[in-house]
């Protein structure tokens, strides 16, 4: 899988073929810790990084607090250099509970430098005398900061909130190579130590990762003189994999222009980078919990459950005679006594050998998810159902999310690139995922006290972004209007008046024929904008998919550009391998350039060298005639037929691979992919410019969570209002380059999805 693509069709694709593509195949070496103790384990530790890093001992140093001078001096060097890679080591991944360890610096011309700070004895557990003074360092970096140096980073959110925190010093990113590589391809495996093998050794040598090196040791406890080399190479390989990524992402490089990634250089420098700080200042505030509320709501839940739990076993007992003639017919059988309601090899034996459902889903005969237990007409299933939604709150979100407070506030992990298509997403724990249908979670987060919480969403934000690529002026015109998009799609494809696809009359009542005709044109709109079949949008509309078609072929018949739009987004990844956001983010879909049936010979077979006494194999393709043959056969079969025909040519030595599941699901991401980019992308200029605005800093306001297409943010009550005008302003001015006006309205709250503060 190359790094990007060229803009290319499909008949040159060999011509991308570079260094840049080969993977590193290179299996690392298995690691092996004996001895269980400290002491042990220390000394396989020392052995193990003396033979695989020993060699690059004098390519890096480290300095103690008797070279003070030295270290400064190193400093004055990156000032005059006006660059550096700076990574950090710690004794955990959470940079307001975890400790600096030391971090490491490198600017060319220099060796790789590691920092030791806070090291301890692994035989007294005391911190190692000699290290450099955190008050030095703390001075040191400052000065940096203050020189304007730019700061290399590999992850930048997580070493900038280290030394924050830590070291009271805040080093802005100039460039992350971990949010570049995403950038350049997000479909390859991500690590500084995977990318740099790959692209900077080209895979001709192993890289160490810290868990195969130290594991089970946190690194204060690894000593000085063995730890230096692994850290101070860090920094060097950021630096080096920078250094292959930046000409890929500067305008003015010819590689940039070559790989026609000027666009992805604009995402990567003008949307990417600029949002590391707001990625910063959304872990670092935190939200409040409501911890008397969480509390109430756990025992709620926990209550809920076991009332299911016992509705479950209430309805097995239906069963009793059925369950105890199997364990009497098989004794050496896998059943509790009662059945594990959470354990799917028992509920298997319960639904297929003792009840003999049939299967329902023959790629998974005995399989006991929810789509198959949806299908099976029995109250168990309804009760399985209903246990497993509450566990799965209690345990993801009503339990999890009080156990992870840091003074009362939840501060989770945000992943800048948390989706191929360049959206965000968290974890640890996943606040853009609470379910919205549940109305008891959210209200558990509560503004701080003295403040109000804001909440501001794009309204209809990808529509919008599909109105703006599509280009079509009925449904620009619609927003122009300040009218409901939906129900102009509606009027058109049913050919009838705007009112009458309104939800609403003008005097309140319910318009219940408008309501269902907004609500279709809703549905084949956001089916196409999802990537969900037909199939999928007649269910939704609890319909056939023949009625479905119907409406979707008015749709596309009144708004001739949305089918279009599809059209020309299939065709760009078939042609290219790739689509493009709004603002020029690439989506790569390489499966969109497969050919949908691969031929090839099996072992031992194929055209042979009749003067070869050891049959050799001459013609290692399949001929054009036999692969067009089987090919028209294969055109208009399914399943069976199909299955059978490629059996055919397996008996004839022909390997067939279908790749139309492949091509199917890349192209359901086609659409999806350019709008839901598109939409990221303006979620993140839209942080970033909320993020800069001096006046909601002057007036205490802090962005708490970002949920897709919305913001959550709180201030100080007495400041709600100008904050409310100020919050809006900025996220309407993200949507300017659309070209169409937006709204984007403001609720203030005490809590989340609590009762409206009117002003």
């Amino acid at each position: 899988m190359p790094l990007f693509e060229l803009p290319t069709t499909r008949s040159s694709k060999e011509a991308d073929k570079s260094v840049i593509s080969k993977m590193n195949n290179k299996k690392s070496a298995s690691i092996v810790v004996k001895g269980n103790s400290l002491l042990d384990k220390i000394t396989t530790i020392n052995a193990l990084v003396e033979s695989k890093l020993g060699k690059y001992a004098d390519d890096y140093i480290y300095y103690m607090a008797e070279d003070e001078d030295k270290f400064k001096e190193y400093i004055y060097n990156i000032k005059e250099a006006g660059n550096c890679s700076i990574d950090t080591e710690t004794t955990g991944l959470n940079p307001l509970k975890d400790t600096i360890v030391g971090f490491s610096l490198y600017t060319k011309g220099q060796k790789g430098l590691y920092v030791p700070l806070h090291h301890k004895s692994y035989i007294t557990g005391m911190e190692s005398e000699g290290q450099l003074d955190p008050r030095i360092v703390t001075e040191q970096l400052q000065l940096l900061v203050n020189s304007g140096v730019k700061f290399k980073y590999y992850n930048a959110q997580f070493d900038i909130r280290v030394i924050k925190h830590n070291l009271g010093v805040y080093c802005p990113a100039w460039f992350d190579a971990h949010l570049a590589g995403y950038c350049l391809n997000e479909n390859e495996p991500h690590g500084l130590k995977t990318l740099h093998s790959k692209y900077v050794l080209e895979g001709k040598e192993d890289e160490f990762s810290f868990g195969k090196l130290f594991d089970g040791i946190t690194f204060d406890m690894v000593p000085i003189k063995t730890g230096y080399i692994y850290a101070a190479r860090d920094a060097v390989d950021t630096d080096e994999l920078v250094d292959f990524q930046l000409p890929f992402l500067t305008k003015e490089n010819p590689l940039c222009v070559e790989y026609g990634l000027e666009k992805v250089s604009e995402v990567f420098w003008n949307i990417e980078m600029p949002y590391v700080d707001v990625i910063v200042d959304l872990e670092d505030n935190g939200v409040k919990i409501d911890t008397d509320y969480s509390t109430e709501l756990s025992e709620k839940y926990h209550k809920l459950e076991q009332e299911k739990l016992n509705t479950f076993y209430t309805l097995l007992e239906n069963y009793r005679s059925d369950i105890n003639d199997y364990i009497i017919k098989h004794p050496n059988h896998k059943l509790s006594d009662p059945i594990n309601i959470s354990s799917p090899t028992q509920l298997a034996i319960l639904f297929y050998d003792i009840l003999n459902v049939g299967v329902i889903d023959k790629d998974n005969p005995r399989g006991t998810g929810e789509e198959i237990l949806n299908k099976i007409d029995n109250p168990l299933c309804k009760a399985i159902l209903e246990y497993r939604s509450v566990s799965k709150l209690l345990g993801t979100y009503i339990d999890a999310i009080p156990n992870s407070l840091i003074d009362e506030r939840v501060h989770c992990d945000f992943k800048q690139y948390g989706a191929k298509t360049g959206r965000l997403s968290s974890e640890n724990p996943n606040l853009q995922n609470i379910p919205s249908h549940n109305k008891d979670i959210r209200p558990m987060f509560v503004a701080s006290e003295g403040y109000v919480m804001l909440s501001s969403d794009f309204s209809q934000q990808e529509p919008r972004c599909m109105a703006a690529m599509c280009g079509d002026e009925t449904m620009l015109q619609a927003y122009r209007d300040d009218k409901d998009l939906y129900a102009s799609i509606a009027s058109l494809a049913f050919n009838t008046t705007y009112d009458n696809c309104l939800e609403f009359n003008i005097d309140g009542t319910t318009n219940k024929e408008g309501k269902e005709r907004r609500s279709s044109a809703k549905s084949i709109l956001l089916g196409i904008l999802y990537g969900r079949g037909l199939n999928s949008v007649a269910e939704q509309l609890n319909t056939t998919k023949q009625k479905a078609q119907q409406i979707q072929d008015k749709v596309f018949k009144g708004f001739p550009a949305i089918k279009q739009f599809e059209d020309d987004s299939i065709y760009m990844a078939q042609e290219y391998g790739f689509v493009t956001t709004f603002w020029g983010r690439k989506r790569r879909l390489p499966d969109m350039q497969l050919d949908e049936y691969e031929f090839s010979w099996m072992p031992g077979y194929g055209d042979m060298d009749p003067l070869s006494f050891d049959n050799e194999v001459i013609e290692t393709e399949v001929p054009d005639d036999i692969v067009f043959n089987y090919t028209v056969r294969l055109k208009n079969v399914w399943g069976k037929d199909k299955k059978k025909i490629i059996e055919e040519a397996r008996n004839e030595g022909i390997i067939i691979k279908d790749n139309g599941g492949k091509i199917a699901d890349a192209t359901r991401q086609c659409v999806n992919s350019r709008i839901q980019g598109s939409a990221a992308d303006m979620s993140k200029i839209a942080g970033r410019i909320i993020y800069d605005n001096q006046r909601l800093k002057e007036l205490g306001f802090r962005l708490l969570i970002p949920i897709h297409d919305e913001y959550l943010a709180e201030c100080p009550r007495e400041n709600a209002k100008e904050c409310a005008e100020i919050f809006s302003q900025c996220m309407c001015e993200a949507a300017n380059d659309l070209g169409i006006p937006i709204k984007c309205d403001v609720t203030i709250t005490n809590r989340w999805y609590g009762e409206e503060i009117e002003l």
